[in-house]
């Protein structure tokens, strides 16, 4: 009786095979929950095939944080195409990343609650700042503030979604989680508003000023 042997793909293939599994089982269990050889068995593969294409169990994770890091930048830049006004683009966004970081299972990793190595945090950071840097190109697009001004903003933001997403994590009450979005993105509002609308916004939706704000609530 034979036994079939797995199939060889070409090398870039197979790469990019084992890369997308990763991905999956490192969502799942964290970086310490997973081994080289929960991947190798996910892929089909021996461990030694699985040496052959990354160094190490952390740069492999590196490389699936990357990938993590391509999506997420991509929901960012979609803020400047949502419809409705800067209340329903804040709420979305804001509950938008904790369906991608929690609800994924990547929270650990871009909360900090996962500290692998000094390179994979400022791997992280260096994502984080990526963020912050394309939320500042949809703030300049959408009110009067400077680029330095937008990229401080954009990183506060951001630091303010981590927070919003790690208090959704922390709570299984629907009305709880309801209250946390609306006083979340009642706080990104209003501090937003501060920055005037410009006249021509180059970005989808309504841009509220600050008089448009007062009494907003994040509900409405």
């Amino acid at each position: 009786m034979s036994t079939s042997s797995p199939t060889r793909l070409p090398r870039a293939q197979r790469r990019a095979q084992l890369l997308e599994l990763a991905t999956r089982v490192f969502t799942r269990q964290g970086f310490q929950g997973t081994s080289m050889d929960d991947i190798a068995t996910a892929a089909g593969v021996t461990k030694p095939v699985l040496y052959q294409h990354f160094d190490s169990k952390e740069s492999l994770y590196v490389e699936v944080l990357d990938i993590i890091a391509e999506s997420m930048i991509l929901e960012v830049r979609a803020i400047g195409e949502h419809g409705g006004t800067t209340v329903q683009r804040v709420r979305d966004g804001l509950h938008r990343f904790y369906e991608f970081v929690a609800l994924e299972n990547s929270l650990r990793l871009f909360t900090g609650h996962e500290v692998i190595s000094e390179d994979v945090q400022q791997r992280v950071v260096e994502v984080l700042d990526r963020m912050a840097i394309e939320l500042a190109g949809v703030l300049t697009a959408s009110r009067r503030i400077g680029t330095e001004e937008s990229r401080v903003l954009g990183r506060g933001i951001i630091a303010i979604t981590q927070t919003t997403a790690q208090l959704l994590q922390g709570t299984t009450e629907e009305a709880q989680r309801e209250r946390i979005l609306d006083t979340m993105t009642t706080a990104v509002v209003h501090g937003l508003t501060g920055f005037a609308p410009l006249e021509n916004p180059r970005i989808a939706g309504v841009v509220l000023g600050a008089d448009d704000a007062e009494g907003t609530t994040a509900d409405a």
